[in-house]
């Protein structure tokens, strides 16, 4: 069921049908063509609604582990899955990591679902085989199902060189790297894709200095209090490749208060495409990843090893974008 469950009236202007038609099929009263009442009914279900004259089996469970219930993206992920999946009457249980990891996934196989989903980057990487189908989302888990690894990420690696364009195209020389402090920078293709791409540039990649997050502050306090040190120490940059939305507002207002103008003196650019980007009171340049599609790929992905097929590809790579902002 979805977060949100929709009226009448909105599943019939979905159906570009009349809210009495919805209500009709709801009670299984009146004729329609069989593409009208599939489409309402597909919707009904999926919303939650009884419909007369069809019994829905109880759902089965499909489990998703979640490292961080408050990174905007997994939330996102998450919420379409669980809207996706019900349409196919499996219902998404969401669990939260904890540290004893191999006990852990033991227990949450005692639940036998059938399928099982890591979203976000874990705390510490699990590496293990599984009885029942696993899929790796935005996730770095080494979790193996019939000697497999299948998983669905955002091309991270372009995504970096994509923010790399982006500054040298301002004739940005002399850039600062704020890592998410859950990576390190040669684990992390966002980073080497930026690397890379100033190497093509001939910039010397060693010269641009990686300030990794520190693990007991916030993103945004992280990136704030480092801005605002090497601003205080002197020390030259003209532009930031923030690893995160929050990193790169962190850095923003760091800036502001130490009198840097944005973009004039040094240019931003983040990475995800949350929320913070497009509303805060300066929107700013980021690499905009697709939940949808990564959702969407999850779900075909998922099916296909529960219903006992092979995917074509164990490992499906997401388009990412630049989406434009005002610190650049």
């Amino acid at each position: 069921m979805s977060e949100h469950k929709k009226s009448f009236r909105e599943i019939a202007r979905i159906c570009e049908v009349s809210p009495a038609t919805v209500s009709r099929i709801a009670n299984g009263v009146g004729s329609f063509t069989d593409e009208t009442r599939e489409k309402v009914v597909s919707i009904l279900l999926a919303e939650g609604y009884p419909v007369q004259g069809i019994t829905v089996s109880t759902p089965q469970v499909i489990a998703a582990v979640v490292t961080d219930l408050s990174n905007e993206l997994y939330n996102t992920v998450l919420s379409d899955l669980k809207r996706y999946l019900a349409r196919h009457h499996y219902l998404l249980q969401i669990y939260v990591e904890n540290e004893a990891q191999e006990t852990w996934f033991e227990q949450l196989l005692l639940l036998r679902p059938f399928g099982i989903l890591f979203i976000g980057t874990p705390l510490n990487r699990l590496s293990l085989s599984s009885p029942v189908p696993v899929l790796q989302v935005l996730s770095n888990n080494d979790v193996r199902y019939q000697g497999c690894r299948y998983s669905i990420q955002s091309d991270e690696y372009v995504g970096g060189q994509l923010a790399a364009r982006e500054l040298l195209a301002k004739n940005c020389k002399a850039p600062l790297i704020l890592n998410n402090r859950h990576t390190s920078a040669a684990l992390s293709p966002r980073i080497q894709g930026f690397l890379h791409e100033m190497e093509k540039a001939g910039i010397d990649s060693s010269t641009i200095p990686v300030h990794d997050g520190e693990p007991h502050k916030s993103a945004f306090n992280s990136a704030h209090d480092r801005i605002a040190y090497l601003c205080a120490k002197g020390v030259p940059f003209d532009s930031v490749f923030a690893c995160s939305d929050w990193r790169a507002y962190g850095a923003m207002i760091a800036l502001r208060k130490m009198n840097v103008d944005v973009p004039e003196h040094v240019k931003v650019i983040g990475f995800d495409g949350e929320r913070v980007s497009r509303y805060c009171d300066q929107p700013f340049a980021t690499i905009q990843q697709n939940p949808d599609m990564i959702a969407s790929a999850a779900l075909s992905m998922l099916l296909e090893l529960i219903e006992g097929r092979t995917p074509a590809e164990p490992s499906v790579l997401v388009p990412v974008q630049v989406q434009t902002g005002l610190t650049i």
